[in-house]
């Protein structure tokens, strides 16, 4: 299962879909409109036995995205808002790294021109680094592990946020004991 972060959004990842299926889905809840989006799901929680190939694929899949102009079909990722945000995002990248989180792709502006970030994914991100607990509105993804359904409720509840958070499983029970316990606004 994943989950995507609650306040913006989270991802709740488990291990019974396929690793490509699941770092798609988180990709999409992180990076679509750039992650300038409240239920952007930039904290995204993977069990512990998929996480080292979780993190491998989205570091793949976050390479291999083209950043350009929005009204070129074959773009994948515009610019942010502004110059004021881009910096911002930066700001919380270097943060991140300081931390003790492990930057795994992105975090850097990409050109000279336009305000383009990189997509970016961190690992190894614990709760009480700052980018696992305030809103960045940008292209980053921080990557928690959990062991227990009891470990994810308690680490995806602590947080200031409770706007939204999405489980993906076949598992109807670890669903509904997630959706249940998360304290947040919307539950997919």
């Amino acid at each position: 299962m994943w989950s995507w972060s609650v306040g913006w959004c989270q991802g709740l990842l488990w291990f019974v879909f396929s690793v490509d299926f699941a770092v798609q889905q988180a990709h999409h809840a992180v990076y679509f409109n750039h992650g300038q989006c409240c239920c952007a799901g930039t904290r995204t929680f993977v069990e512990s036995k998929i996480y080292d190939e979780f993190v491998e694929r989205s570091k793949q899949l976050a390479e291999s995205k083209k950043l350009g102009d929005p009204f070129d079909l074959t773009t994948e990722q515009g610019p942010q808002i502004d110059e004021v945000q881009m910096k911002k995002i930066l700001q919380y990248c270097e943060l991140g790294a300081q931390e003790g989180a492990q930057l795994v792709v992105g975090g850097v502006r990409e050109g000279n021109t336009g305000y383009y970030v990189r997509p970016t994914v961190f690992a190894n991100v614990t709760d009480q680094m700052t980018i696992a607990q305030e809103e960045i509105f940008g292209p980053v993804m921080s990557c928690l592990k959990f062991d227990s359904m009891e470990d994810l409720v308690e680490i995806a509840n602590n947080t200031m946020y409770g706007l939204a958070a999405a489980v993906v499983t076949k598992d109807l029970d670890k669903a509904f004991y997630v959706a249940n316990n998360i304290r947040a606004g919307s539950v997919w």
